[in-house]
């Protein structure tokens, strides 16, 4: 039986795939508080004693551990560092998997790049592309399958075209067609159609949210009555959930200093939408973000059991929102 590799380095900016990915090695430390006590993850900027600690460590109850770090390539910028890094890489035992991982594809030149060539063995290279146009399709095709339903090969090309590279937001559109068909029957090239938007074409909500930040209710009004005739109210309410969540997730981000990139990045989505929700999400505090998420979450409730329509919903909160802004 062929040794198992001591280093992985995982590359590419399909960050869904190296989850999956890691959560795969995982899974092989045994039951979830087993591999929980022998996992160590380390964010970018993580220094050679932190790696050498968490690697060296011994495993607990468990054959190996699983370290995974990020970014590790730009805490080493000069040789000497770059040096000591491979050289103790060469000494990472057996019952260690080191999970290095690059938001970027590295090039054959690229000095780790060297090193795992040299490793032989004791070090596996994967790189993850984001998938693109029929690779998309298919995938999204699969996925519908792991979810319990079924894409039409006609609607996965077509959602596939609509969203174009946005894997993120691709998935997330699929759940929203599934939901839609009660995942009882397939989905077909007009359900995609009739509900799913371009990536980064978000429009008509971009424009709600603008009006309700800038505490203009009649303008909020005007944006959202077009929408309650246009498009299934159930999904147009979820849509808006979705859309106050990525602005408290996107406040959250902006608190703790990080930028629109960090946002598209961590939420998985296109960056013309991180754009537009960074530069709404700085007209609320986290706070009130907080208070919207909450209120919204308690209209969910009440559509649930019956107690309100959907519609009606929609324009209370939008009532209620408009005048606490003012």
């Amino acid at each position: 039986m062929a040794a198992k590799p001591s280093v992985y380095i995982f590359m590419g900016e399909d960050e869904t795939a190296i989850r999956s990915e890691v959560a795969k090695l995982t899974s092989k430390l045994g039951d979830p508080a087993t591999a929980e006590m022998n996992t160590t993850r380390l964010d970018a900027g993580a220094t050679l004693d932190a790696l050498r600690r968490a690697a060296l460590a011994t495993p607990f109850l468990a054959e190996r551990r699983l370290v995974v770090a990020q970014q590790v390539t730009k805490s080493f910028a000069n040789a000497e560092a770059r040096a000591r890094l491979t050289d103790f890489l060469d000494e990472v035992p057996p019952s260690t998997a080191l999970v290095l991982i690059e938001a970027t594809a590295l090039e054959d030149k690229h000095w780790l790049m060297k090193w795992a060539d040299k490793a032989a063995g004791n070090a596996f290279v994967r790189e993850f592309n984001l998938p693109q146009g029929a690779q998309l399709a298919t995938w999204l095709a699969g996925r519908a399958k792991e979810l319990g339903g079924e894409l039409q090969p006609q609607a996965a090309a077509a959602l596939a075209q609509l969203q174009a590279t946005d894997k993120g937001a691709a998935e997330h559109e699929l759940h929203k067609l599934l939901a839609y068909v009660n995942y009882n029957r397939p989905i077909t090239p007009a359900d995609v159609e009739e509900l799913s938007l371009r990536s980064g074409e978000h429009g008509d909500f971009f424009a709600l949210a603008d009006a309700l930040s800038a505490a203009n209710g009649q303008r909020a009004m005007q944006a959202l009555l077009p929408l309650l005739e246009e498009r299934d109210k159930i999904l147009l309410y979820f849509s808006m959930v979705g859309h106050f969540r990525g602005l408290l997730q996107s406040r959250d981000l902006l608190d703790a200093g990080l930028g629109e990139a960090d946002i598209a990045k961590q939420l998985h989505m296109h960056p013309y939408r991180a754009k537009k929700l960074a530069t709404q999400a700085k007209q609320f505090s986290s706070r009130s973000l907080q208070a919207i998420y909450e209120r919204l979450l308690f209209y969910d409730e009440q559509i649930k059991t019956g107690e309100i329509e959907a519609g009606l919903a929609m324009q209370t909160f939008v009532a209620e929102l408009s005048v606490q802004a003012a």
